[in-house]
């Protein structure tokens, strides 16, 4: 094949794969914000709550958090990981929360902090 066909072939998928992750940010960041824009924390659902702490696994780096926030976001997302790490049955995920009541309060009200604010994406400096 001609060595310009294929590198335009290789520009082509290589901007379609950065324009993908893009919007799926885009999306899960509009998904937040609808959860959790002038939500009463007793009306979020445990989906809804499970959903913001993936979403700040995937994209902690690429949103603007104040220094508290980062921090308990970091914390949320450690607690999860190794939460779900320890939780297996017969070799699967078990079923069941690890979302105590006061660890979904805190994850409730960050994304309620998150989504006032737009969850600003980071700019890269």
């Amino acid at each position: 094949m001609n060595p310009t066909i294929s590198l335009s072939c290789l520009v082509v998928i290589i901007g379609s794969l950065l324009w993908t992750a893009s919007a799926d940010f885009d999306s899960d960041r509009q998904r937040v914000i609808e959860y959790f824009k002038n939500a009463d924390p007793s009306s979020v659902s445990d989906s809804q709550v499970l959903f913001l702490v993936e979403f700040l696994a995937k994209h902690i780096n690429d949103i603007e958090l104040t220094a508290e926030q980062r921090s308990k976001a970091e914390d949320i997302v450690k607690q999860y990981n190794e939460d779900k790490s320890k939780r297996l049955v017969e070799g699967a995920p078990a079923q069941g929360g690890w979302i105590t009541k006061l660890v979904r309060v805190i994850i409730v009200q960050l994304g309620i902090e998150l989504a006032s604010e737009g969850v600003k994406k980071a700019t890269k400096s």
